[in-house]
C-alpha cells in the first residue's frame, strides 16, 4: 500500500481561492456589490437587521463626514444579488460585554430577521468590533451558525483550522494590499491558498479610495483562470465538505458524504474528482 499525500483542490481544478467581506450594510453596499459582480467576485455582506432603512452619518476613518445610512430591508435581494448575506448582531453591540442572555438574543434574532428577509438559512457571522468571547462562539454554534470572521489581518492566505476565529488576510486599506495580492497569485499553485479582503464600503467615501477596490477587482479577475471567487459560506462548505472525505484502510476507495463535488489533488500533476454521494476508486500514492 502506498502513502496518500492529498490535498484541496477548489471547484474548476484550481489552487487558490478568494473571498471578500463587508460589514454594516450601509448604502454604499449597493456600489461595492456592483462592482464586485462586474468583476465575478463574491463577497459576504454582514447585516445588522434591526438597524436597516435607517438614515445615519458619520466621521470614516478618513475623518471626512459620511453618509452611513443602512440599506432598506426591502432592497436586499436586488443589493445582494449573487453574493452572501450573513449576520452582524441586531444592533451591532460588543457581544462580549452585553452579558449572555442579551448577546443571545442579539445573534439569533438578527438571525431570525434576515433568514425572513432573505429566503435563506444564515452561515456566516462578523463579529462586531470584532470582539468575542467563548460565550459568543457557543451562541452562534447553537443558532446554527457555521463560521465567525474576525478584524485581526495576518497577511496570510492559509485555510483556517477554526472558523470561529476566521483571520482575513488583510483590510482593503492595507498599504500591502496590492502586494499581498501579488504574492498571492504567485504561490505555489499546488498549495491551496486564501486571500481573504474585509472592510466597510463606506470607507471608499471617506478616504475618496474607490479606485482601490477596482484596481484590486480587475487584478484579480484577469487570473480567473487561477482563483476560485466564493462567498465565505461557500468557502466554509467546500473545505468542510473536504474534512468529511472517507478513507479505505488502504487508501483506495474515498467516499464523498457531502452533497457537493469535491476535488483532491493525489500528486503534483493528478487530481481526482469525488462525486457528491459517491465511493471513487483511486490509485494510492507511492512513498
Amino acid at each position: 500500500m502506498g502513502k496518500r499525500f492529498d490535498t484541496l483542490v477548489f471547484p474548476g481544478g484550481k489552487g487558490k481561492a478568494c473571498t471578500f467581506s463587508y460589514d454594516d450594510g450601509v448604502v454604499q453596499d449597493r456600489r461595492l456589490a456592483e462592482l464586485l459582480r462586474r468583476y465575478g467576485m463574491k463577497c459576504t455582506f454582514n447585516l445588522n437587521s434591526a438597524l436597516l432603512g435607517q438614515h445615519a452619518e458619520g466621521a470614516a476613518p478618513g475623518k471626512r463626514t459620511v453618509d452611513i445610512s443602512k440599506v432598506s430591508p426591502e432592497e436586499l435581494e436586488t443589493v445582494y444579488a449573487g453574493h452572501e448575506i450573513a449576520g452582524h448582531g441586531l444592533f451591532h453591540s460588543a457581544l462580549n460585554s452585553v452579558g449572555t442572555p442579551l448577546a443571545s438574543y442579539e445573534i439569533t434574532e438578527d438571525k431570525r430577521r434576515l433568514e425572513a428577509l432573505s429566503g435563506k438559512p444564515l452561515r456566516m457571522f462578523a463579529y462586531p468590533f470584532g470582539v468575542y468571547d467563548n460565550d459568543v462562539i457557543e451562541i452562534l454554534k447553537q443558532a446554527g451558525y457555521q463560521g465567525a470572521r474576525t478584524i485581526r489581518s495576518t497577511h496570510a492566505y492559509s485555510i483556517p483550522e477554526n472558523f470561529w476565529e476566521w483571520n482575513p488576510t488583510c483590510h482593503h486599506g492595507d498599504p500591502e494590499l496590492m502586494t499581498l495580492a501579488q504574492k498571492f497569485l504567485e504561490g505555489p499553485p499546488f498549495l491551496p491558498s486564501l486571500f481573504y479582503v474585509w472592510g466597510h464600503a463606506y470607507e471608499f467615501d471617506g478616504d475618496d479610495n474607490w479606485s482601490v477596490i477596482e484596481e484590486l477587482a480587475a487584478f484579480l479577475a484577469r487570473h480567473s483562470d487561477k482563483i476560485w471567487f466564493a462567498t465565505n459560506g461557500e468557502f466554509v462548505e467546500y473545505v468542510m465538505a473536504y474534512k468529511r472525505l472517507e478513507y479505505s484502510v488502504d487508501g483506495s476507495v474515498i467516499y464523498n458524504p457531502s452533497a457537493i463535488d469535491v476535488t483532491i489533488r493525489a500528486a503534483v500533476e493528478q487530481t481526482e474528482l469525488l462525486g457528491a454521494g459517491t465511493f471513487t476508486k483511486v490509485a494510492p500514492t507511492a512513498l
